[in-house]
Parts: structure tokens; C-alpha cells; sequence
């Protein structure tokens, strides 16, 4: 950890939990109730692609997603609403090692979750996830609520507001180079890249790289 840090927020998906495999594990729900003609599996790294870790704005992916499959019965608002309701229930407990991870940072510094996305949907994510046993709720920050969204600075001089931390003792843990590092860097927040094994291509560096959210312990 970087000398002087007090306190570690969050992101969310892909840095908490695993919103890859329940998006993916969503998508093959709807393929087997909707469009059993085609083999999910021979589509995965096509939807994938097109998915990008869920960078791809929610818009873009639904409507390529309806011109490409044209599932019958469907257009891009129903489609987009059966998403927005069944992803989260996709979403599995934290392991007990991430678990032990957040607890022990707990003692030692002062935790919170900033995460882009409506209200509703991230709040079951994090049910789901178990991680409000964890967060207090005042340290929660869903985008909706602010009708903002990251990278906007105006979210992490949020957090300097609500944990009572300078820039330089908050450190902002994400995976997305762009909304996470960026955005909290703008506002001269400690940033934590999760890389998954991926190469940091854009000018602002992140403090911190780890390969998964465990690699911080």
C-alpha cells in the first residue's frame, strides 16, 4: 500500500465482483429460453467482443445485439429491461478470501464502494454479493443517485467529502482505465489498476497495478 493512504474505495464490476461471468451466464439464459436454435457457446467470443468488459455503452450493445440475433418477439427496450432485471441475479457471493481481504482493510482504513449505474440494479448486485454486510451504507455511492456518472470529478471529490480525506490519503481501486484511474486521477486520488493480465495503454498511469482485486492484500 502507498505511504499515507487512510482510506480505499471501490469500484464495483469486475473489481469486486465478477460482472463478466454473470453477464455471460445472463446472456445464456436468455439464448436457452429465447433462441435455441443458436449455440451459445459458439457466440461467446463474438458477444464478448462486442461487450468489452462492459466498457461498450449499455445503447450500443443492445441494439447490436437485436440487429445481429433479431430474437423473435424482442426489440432493443425489452430486451434491454430483461438485462437490466436478471443480470443482477447472476452475481455470486464474494469468495471468503476477498471477504478476509476487505475485512482486514476495514481495521485499518476507512472503506467505501463507488460504483456507475442505476440504484436499483447495483443494489441488488451488491445483496447479491454480500458485500452490505461489509459497507456501511453511508459509504455506498451508486451513480444514479447524483445523476452523474464516472469519470465525472464532481463523484470523487464526493468521496474526499464523505470520508474526510485528502486527495493524496484516498486510494480509488478499479479496473476500468478510463472511469476508475482517470477519473479519480483527475481529482489527484491514489488510483489501484486491476489489470486482469491486460497492458496500460492510455497517458495517466495508475499508482498501483495488480492483476486481481487479491493481489492487495
Amino acid at each position: 500500500m502507498l505511504d499515507g493512504i487512510q482510506g480505499v474505495y471501490f469500484d464495483l464490476d469486475n473489481t469486486l465482483i465478477n460482472r463478466n461471468a454473470a453477464f455471460l451466464s445472463c446472456i445464456q439464459a436468455f439464448f436457452d429460453e429465447n433462441m435455441p436454435i443458436h449455440y451459445f457457446k459458439n457466440e461467446v467470443f463474438e458477444i464478448e467482443k462486442v461487450d468489452q468488459f462492459g466498457y461498450t455503452p449499455r445503447e450500443t450493445f443492445v441494439e447490436w445485439f437485436i440487429q445481429y440475433y433479431q430474437p423473435q418477439g424482442w426489440d432493443e427496450a425489452s430486451f434491454w429491461n430483461y438485462l437490466h432485471t436478471n443480470i443482477s441475479t447472476y452475481i455470486r457471493p464474494i469468495s471468503s478470501d476477498l471477504r478476509s481481504l476487505l475485512v482486514n482493510l476495514q481495521k485499518q482504513y476507512k472503506i467505501g464502494l463507488l460504483t456507475n449505474g442505476s440504484v436499483s440494479n447495483q443494489s441488488r448486485k451488491i445483496r447479491q454479493a454480500q458485500l452490505e454486510t461489509i459497507f456501511p451504507i453511508e459509504t455506498i455511492h451508486i451513480s444514479q443517485q447524483y445523476h452523474l456518472s464516472k469519470p465525472d470529478r464532481q463523484l470523487f471529490e464526493l468521496l474526499l467529502e464523505q470520508s474526510q480525506l485528502q486527495a493524496a490519503q484516498l486510494l480509488y481501486v478499479g479496473d476500468d482505465p478510463i472511469n476508475d484511474i482517470k477519473g479519480a486521477a483527475k481529482v489527484g486520488i491514489k488510483t489501484a489498476w486491476i489489470s486482469y493480465k491486460r497492458t496500460w495503454a492510455h497517458k495517466i498511469k495508475p499508482d498501483l497495478i495488480f492483476e486481481t482485486i487479491l493481489d492487495l492484500a
